[in-house]
């Protein structure tokens, strides 16, 4: 079965799951959406060598720097990896504060990627050409004020409907599937955090990454000014005070407001344990 101990950034999740997973013989999937980056060891505080030799770890270094890496992309990776089917065999553990990959996993989400090939032959129709595109091909009108974009839009839905993504069914339990550790002091940590990341080394494995893809340069601590250790911390600040506002919405995961660990121990092992 699949559960999720989330949690605000800097909230100590990723070291209680380390200690769980011991504990129980589970798996961990990452789903934080910069720990899938290769090299980026420092600023996404991954688990060490030694932890991921003592634990079976799922999610990391997957993607290159220059590469943008989607949700589309994760779930795939998923569906490579048997996480799904893993999911019915045995008891894996989710950690990390990613909002729209622990969705679109607890939630079933269905894309429809749209197809660029596609929109680059529609943009040279006019509008009478793209209704005659419609009736040529026995395509609907949609039901609303109609003009070139939403006939486009309304042409692409249709040619890629086949193509929709759809995860497979995950084992995850019934009513709560996980926690989602809200940390009161969170801002503290970010601070005291931040300070370890940088005597750790964190500007020259910034200074290392290449050509980094535009979901990198979103990420904290790039493309900074020179105060970087204060920008890292409003950043970071700016990040928790979103996860929790995008969890508050979140109900199949029970939120924790609490400093202790054993609290939050206590909360997904009653989920665990039935």
């Amino acid at each position: 079965m699949l559960y999720f101990l989330a949690g605000i950034t800097a909230s100590g999740k990723s070291n209680l799951a380390h200690k769980i997973a011991i504990e129980r013989n589970m798996s961990i999937l990452s789903i934080d959406s910069m720990a899938v980056y290769k090299g980026l060891d420092i600023l996404t505080a991954k688990p060490t060598d030694v932890m991921q030799a003592q634990v079976q770890y799922y999610g990391l270094d997957i993607a290159d720097p220059d590469q943008n890496f989607s949700i589309i992309d994760y779930l795939n990776y998923l569906i490579e990896e048997e996480i799904p089917e893993k999911s019915f065999n045995e008891d894996i553990l989710a950690v990390g504060g990613s909002g729209l990959y622990i969705k679109s996993i607890i939630d079933k989400y269905e894309f429809r990627p749209a197809d660029p090939a596609i929109r680059s032959e529609l943009e040279q129709l006019n509008y009478d050409q793209l209704i005659k595109f419609h009736n040529l091909n026995n395509i609907p009108l949609p039901n609303t004020e109609l003009n070139k974009r939403r006939l486009m839009r309304n042409i692409e839905s249709f040619m890629v409907d086949e193509s929709k993504f759809v995860l497979p069914d995950i084992n995850t339990p019934d009513g709560h599937v996980g926690v989602f550790w809200n940390h009161p002091d969170y801002k503290n940590n970010i601070d005291i955090r931040t300070k370890e990341m940088i005597n750790n080394g964190l500007i020259n494995e910034i200074n290392n990454i290449k050509n980094p893809s535009k979901t990198i340069l979103q990420a904290i601590g790039l493309n900074l000014s020179e105060d970087i250790e204060e920008n890292i911390n409003i950043k970071t600040r700016r990040l928790a005070k979103k996860q929790i506002t995008w969890f508050k919405k979140e109900e199949r995961l029970k939120m924790i407001n609490s400093s202790k660990e054993d609290v939050v121990y206590q909360s997904i092992m009653e989920i665990i344990d039935g």
